[in-house]
């Protein structure tokens, strides 16, 4: 089968019941990968009750019925999912997922559904997922130093907007604490229903699948679609933080170094410069501090563009007498990208980067995961690799530039070096 021009983000659309539904036959797939994803996640989570909208995704865990109760809903994931029944939260939405033979696509939806929307959403099981997701939220934060630390870390950068008062979607130990069964029962009544989520399908989808999903989607309550707000970031309110290990609850044989700028939401159409303008930096520090003066293991260099923020960071972890070298190169390679020393280079990252994207290959659940990252990131647009391609075709150096004059402009840098420990 020849599938050299098949482009597996050229996703179908359809709308059922207002619910917007995305699908993709993946010719080589033998599954059925679906994803129920909820526009709703921890940025929408009422003020001292963060982790809300993470404690509701665990409950529908616990009980339906047709599925009253974990055991019973474990036996119904090994006989219908291949054992793949999970969920996510993240910052913007909440994602209920599996996969599944297409000989068991129906029962596998009528399980979804009753869990999903018919939860019993019982007292003894509120506290006892509370004390797993407390669990859960001690091994993310470690310690109470570490704990105050994070909370100060946000609310440094992210001042004035609603990552400032998130580390994760977990929330916070002390906020997990004050969510009752009352605000989990109404968290689902007022945001489980049609008007406020979306499906994506991939993998040995066919005609017959979509239609299932009119059985899903019947008798549905509706209710409003969550409303986002996009604040807009300023300057962090301290440019640099420096202390030890210990003080922030950490141990660290060595010392990190960060360097990193957030902002306000980027286009879509700018994704590729970002990844363009990583891959250069990456390649510069590497040489430099790996290759050329053996200061460390590796270095990295991130760009972040979501639904409400975007992120570029450089960070390398190295000996203590190394930190001004490190900053000193860092500030160099941003520097002489700008004076335009570095074209050649660029060029040729450009041309690797482009036939890397050329050759990729491609899994249904890659695919799904994907496509529901960009539905949530570029409001409803889903990158095809055709455009991919051309998206990255058309930078340019002067791109490149410009971008790096906005993501490491002075002004908005936070840089933080943490010290190793002293004990």
């Amino acid at each position: 089968m020849n599938t050299k021009n098949f482009d597996p983000y050229d996703f179908s659309e359809r709308e059922i019941d207002g619910v917007k539904i995305y699908y993709k036959n993946l010719p080589t797939a033998p599954c059925i990968h679906i994803r129920v994803v909820f526009n709703t996640g921890a940025f929408d989570d009422p003020i001292g009750k963060e982790g809300l909208s993470h404690f509701l995704e665990h409950m529908i865990f616990d009980g339906c019925p047709s599925l009253p109760d974990k055991k019973a809903i474990k036996e119904w994931a090994k006989l219908h999912t291949l054992n793949t029944w999970n969920a996510w939260t993240d910052f913007d939405n909440t994602c209920y997922w599996f996969k599944c033979l297409p000989e068991e696509y129906d029962k596998a939806l009528s399980g979804m559904k009753d869990m999903i929307f018919n939860s019993y959403l019982r007292a003894e099981d509120v506290e006892h997922e509370r004390k797993v997701i407390t669990q859960e939220a001690w091994n993310r934060f470690l310690n109470e130093k570490y704990l105050k630390y994070c909370k100060e870390f946000v609310d440094n950068i992210f001042h004035g907007h609603n990552h400032g008062r998130l580390s994760t979607a977990l929330g916070w130990p002390d906020t997990i604490e004050k969510i009752s069964v009352d605000d989990i029962k109404n968290w689902h009544k007022n945001n489980y229903g049609l008007g406020n989520f979306f499906i994506v399908l991939a993998g040995a989808v066919e005609e017959k699948h979509i239609d299932g999903l009119k059985n899903f989607l019947k008798d549905l309550p509706k209710v409003n679609e969550t409303v986002k707000s996009v604040e807009e970031l300023g300057k962090p309110k301290n440019k640099r933080f420096e202390k030890t290990a210990d003080e922030i609850g950490q141990v660290k044989e060595q010392v990190e170094i960060s360097m990193l700028r957030v902002a306000g939401k980027r286009n879509y159409s700018e994704n590729e410069i970002n990844g363009l303008v990583g891959r250069l930096l990456y390649d510069l520090l590497f040489e430099r501090l790996r290759i050329e003066n053996s200061l460390c293991y590796g270095v990295n260099v991130g760009g972040w563009m979501g639904k409400t923020y975007s992120q570029m960071s450089m960070n390398v972890k190295t000996e203590e007498k190394n930190i001004k070298l490190v900053e000193q190169e860092f500030k160099k390679a941003i520097n002489e990208i700008i004076d335009k020393k570095h074209i050649s280079r660029f060029d040729l990252i450009k041309k690797m980067y482009i036939e890397q994207l050329k050759s990729a290959e491609f899994l249904s659940g890659d695919v799904a995961d994907d496509t529901v990252n960009e539905l949530s990131r570029f409001e409803g647009h889903i990158v095809t690799q055709k455009e991919q391609l051309e998206e990255a075709e058309k930078v340019t150096y002067d791109d490149v530039v410009r971008f790096v004059k906005f993501a490491f402009d002075p002004e908005y840098i936070y840089t933080e070096i943490i010290l190793p420990s002293k004990k």
